[in-house]
């Protein structure tokens, strides 16, 4: 059997930073696609496209492609898709916490929208720069990362949906972000790499957020 990453119980990953204005998206699309084939032809499995709704990929061949292929879901969609290699393309939370579930076991490779931050996620799930070929690296400050792990698994990694867990991250992190060592949507993204669900990181980067 593969190794699979501990928290995201992914064989491999990778992704496409959205840090140019001026990529067309469908450049971004075929580094994702092609990256996605090989690692179907590998794990002998068809690949699957992932997208916040339906309509997000048309217009893109790449996509359709994968899509024909394997199948298209959205969290929307109550299809029932068996586990396979996902490409999800300009992912939300919920969409990114979906795609990561689909691909239990497999691959999973995520085009980045600016306004879903990715890189902490992919620090942690030991993502690759399909841009350079390089690993992705936490910016994070460790004195800081430590307490983000800390209130991870206080209380039994609730998501921060009771009143203690609350308290105890704005006790351990909320200083970092009034510092400005800690970015409210890095946080969210974070502690997704490290199996927290959508909803949880939603509640933390909003406790992280408020004045």
């Amino acid at each position: 059997m593969p190794e699979l990453h501990p928290d995201t119980f992914l064989r491999a990953a990778a992704w496409v930073p959205d840090d140019d204005p001026e990529r067309p998206w469908e450049d971004a699309a075929d580094l994702a696609a092609e990256w996605i084939w090989q690692r179907s032809e590998e794990e002998d499995a068809a690949p699957m496209l992932v997208t916040n709704t339906l309509q997000n990929a048309r217009g893109i061949q790449s996509l359709q492609e994968v899509a024909q292929e394997g199948g298209h879901a959205t969290p929307q969609v109550r299809d029932r898709f068996s586990a396979g290699p996902v490409l999800a393309y300009v992912p939300n939370a919920k969409t990114l916490d979906f795609a990561v579930g689909l691909a239990h076991g497999y691959s999973l490779v995520v085009v980045e929208s600016v306004s879903f931050p990715l890189a902490e996620w992919a620090a942690g799930a030991g993502a690759l720069n399909l841009l350079d070929g390089t690993a992705t690296t936490s910016t994070i400050p460790d004195d800081v990362k430590r307490d983000l792990d800390f209130t991870v698994g206080f209380g039994g990694n609730n998501g921060w949906s009771g009143s203690h867990e609350k308290q105890h991250a704005r006790r351990y992190l909320r200083q970092h972000a009034e510092d400005g060592r800690l970015d409210p949507d890095a946080a969210a993204a974070y502690v997704m790499a490290q199996g927290v669900s959508d909803k949880g990181a939603r509640r933390l980067r909003e406790l992280l957020s408020r004045g």
